[in-house]
């Protein structure tokens, strides 16, 4: 008896191993499971079939159909489809946990809150480029309504600010108090002409084009964006602080704190936050005259190991008045900084040396560009020479490895760096959306695509935060990448048969242990599988 090639059964439960010789697959049942005689595991085993990658079903041969029964000889094109669910679940479950997608129901209504999830999982598994979202939903999910990119502009477009606030609103809601919000801005460049956002101004990317400008809060503790705004991108960060702050009585944004960097350091922000009651930690720049002062009134004792704090960095609280206000200002030392900056410096030194070395002539328009460390004393025919002023050199070199900290609340030097070091989660946060989810470029059109792509990409977003916030320290410890995660995930497959069943295999002990750091045991995947049959 002569079996069909195309044969196709589901793996036995139990069992069975997966060998590889050269490309192929091997699939055996094993017999027999002992120790050799060297202590080592080995068994017996009896080849049953080979593995059909596309599908995860096997190819079975005779001695199959022997172990298992003959019922099933002569099986005809068993599946009409395979689809990789296991990344896309995970998007959708974590959005559906944290409560993001309740809200999003609530908000948008069914339909185009289902539409806007699909959306979600595709940006936070592939990325920016909406035209390959039909393609992902007919292989990596069991949605019923697939979204195509025409659809995706429509959702995008239907997206009115109203709603979006509305989002923002209960999700702020649902975010433990008191907390500490990071606040801080990033800039998305286009090529677009019909986007009223997009202006020339300081591109951080480098590029020569346009941008607007997005600002955003994160939640200190979790990680997890809360909010975020558009604005022009001619607008510098520090005089956009206000507005960004007037829409907290809108979100309901009470008892939290703002954690900013240096570059929201101005006068009328520090009164601003002040006049307001709103408690924050700020960095402040070290050339300011009361900072500077403050500095000088600790350097010849900080270092003293009374005020060593954890990590090997040196603290002081100064209290005084800075920047109209008074406050409390933690100046902090450390010295593998200071050693680093040093280093950096000498090198700025020894690159002037080296291109003066190999000029013959000097201009002065060219004399007065190396004078900042450099004497150099030149001749009526251009000839120069030069040596280094080591009194200018250690003048800007005094305050390497200092930092400082200005905040309004009766906190310890130690609790204030560990709360300003958190804010790095909103730069995590900037990282993944430039280029996880690829939106440095935002490849829209107009303001109403635009928008609603960037709400959509900001709810990717909480989705692949929550995924840093649970898995960091897993992916740290084995090195492995978000997208090594997704694609592990990918290979849990739903085969859909001819009859209309849908079967899923075994996941395997890294994908449970992967699913596990989220909650996610291998039953709640298999009755995704069996509620998207329903």
């Amino acid at each position: 008896m002569s079996l069909s090639r195309k044969s196709r059964v589901p793996l036995p439960e139990s069992g069975v191993t997966v060998r590889h010789s050269g490309e192929h697959p091997y699939v055996y049942k094993v017999d027999k499971a002992f120790r050799n005689a060297k202590g080592q595991p080995d068994n017996q085993r009896t080849l049953i079939g080979k593995l059909d990658q596309d599908s995860g079903l096997l190819i079975p041969n005779m001695r199959y159909y022997e172990i298992y029964g003959a019922a099933q000889v002569g099986l005809e094109p068993a599946y009409e489809s395979v689809r990789s669910i296991g990344a896309t679940f995970l998007m959708r479950r974590l959005l559906n946990d944290l409560g993001c997608a309740g809200i999003l129901k609530e908000v948008l209504g069914p339909r185009r809150a289902e539409l806007a999830l699909t959306a979600c999982a595709y940006m936070a598994c592939r990325g920016n480029v909406m035209e390959h979202v039909l393609d992902f939903c007919e292989g990596y999910t069991l949605q019923e309504a697939p979204l195509s990119p025409q659809l995706a502009s429509w959702l995008f477009a239907s997206i009115s600010r109203d709603e979006r606030m509305a989002f923002f609103r209960s999700w702020v809601a649902r975010q433990p108090t008191p907390q500490y919000l990071a606040y801080d801005v990033t800039s998305f460049s286009t090529y677009a002409q019909g986007i009223s956002n997009a202006e020339w101004g300081y591109n951080r990317d480098g590029e020569r084009l346009p941008q607007i400008n997005l600002g955003c809060y994160v939640v200190q503790n979790s990680g997890l964006p809360v909010f975020y705004v558009t604005y022009p991108g001619s607008i510098v960060d520090k005089s956009h602080l206000p507005h960004m702050l007037a829409y907290n009585d809108e979100l309901g944004i009470r008892d939290f704190g703002l954690v900013l960097d240096r570059g929201f350091c101005s006068t009328a922000n520090v009164s601003y936050l002040k006049d307001t009651g709103l408690r924050f930690i700020l960095g402040v720049e070290l050339r300011h005259k009361t900072v500077r002062n403050a500095v000088a009134s600790v350097r010849g004792d900080v270092t003293s190991l009374r005020y060593r704090i954890k990590q090997g960095i040196h603290a002081r609280r100064v209290p005084g008045r800075y920047y109209g206000v008074a406050a409390n200002l933690h100046i902090y030392y450390d010295p593998i900084l200071a050693e680093e900056q040093r280093r950096d410096l000498l090198r700025r030194v020894e690159a002037q040396e080296e291109k003066l070395a190999q000029l013959e002539e000097l201009t002065r328009r060219e004399a007065k560009r190396y004078g900042a460390f450099l004497d150099l004393e030149r001749q009526h025919d251009g000839s120069f020479t030069y040596e280094r002023n080591y009194g200018r050199i250690d003048a800007a070199s005094l305050n390497c490895g200092f930092f400082c900290l200005l905040t309004d609340q009766e906190l310890d030097s130690e609790e204030v760096l560990n709360l300003y070091r958190r804010r790095e989660l909103i730069e995590s946060g900037f990282d993944e959306l430039k280029n996880h989810v690829d939106m440095r470029r935002l490849k829209t059109h107009n303001d109403q695509t635009t928008d609603g792509k960037l709400f959509c990409a900001f709810v990717s977003i909480i989705a692949v935060c929550a995924i840093n916030g649970r898995m960091g320290e897993y992916m740290a410890k084995h090195s492995v990448s978000k997208d090594a995660i997704i694609r592990e995930l990918e290979k849990v497959k739903v085969i859909t048969m001819v009859d209309g069943r849908r079967l899923m295999n075994p996941l395997t002990k890294r994908q449970r242990q992967l699913y596990g750091l989220v909650g996610i045991s291998e039953e709640d995947v298999q009755a995704y599988v069996r509620e998207s049959a329903g």
